[in-house]
């Protein structure tokens, strides 16, 4: 189609709008665009850092398992130093940084979660 020229965002539940802002905001490094809280509706409140954007959804008493999307992948330019970053604020990484050469011309990722289990990757392209 035509007239779709990227991607727009990516919609995440989250259990708490306060804690899950603070960590896209304060260890990821997004910024605040906009947000909402009308009554009786879900909380929304978008993030963006650079081209990629992140919509936080909270309904107030849902209860979210693992697995609310599948992942968010954010590029990066430099994964050791992504890594590092992630490491100094207590959170692990699932593997250690992997090498795939056979994606696009070669990447180099690592997936991580972040405060409701939300599945995270981290990209560098080669």
């Amino acid at each position: 189609m035509e007239t779709i020229c990227g991607l727009a965002h990516f919609g995440l539940y989250v259990n708490d709008m306060e804690v899950s802002k603070k960590f896209y905001t304060e260890i990821l490094g997004f910024q605040f665009a906009f947000e909402t809280n009308q009554e009786g509706g879900p909380h929304l409140c978008f993030l963006r850092n650079g081209n990629c954007e992140v919509e936080l959804i909270a309904r107030p008493g849902a209860q979210l398992p693992d697995g609310h999307f599948d992942h968010l992948c954010l590029r990066v330019t430099d994964i050791e130093a992504a890594v590092a970053h992630l490491k100094k604020h207590g959170i692990a990484t699932e593997f250690p940084i992997r090498e795939m050469p056979q994606v696009y011309q070669g990447i180099r990722m690592v997936m991580f979660r972040g405060p409701d289990g939300e599945h995270l990757e981290f990209n560098e392209f080669c």
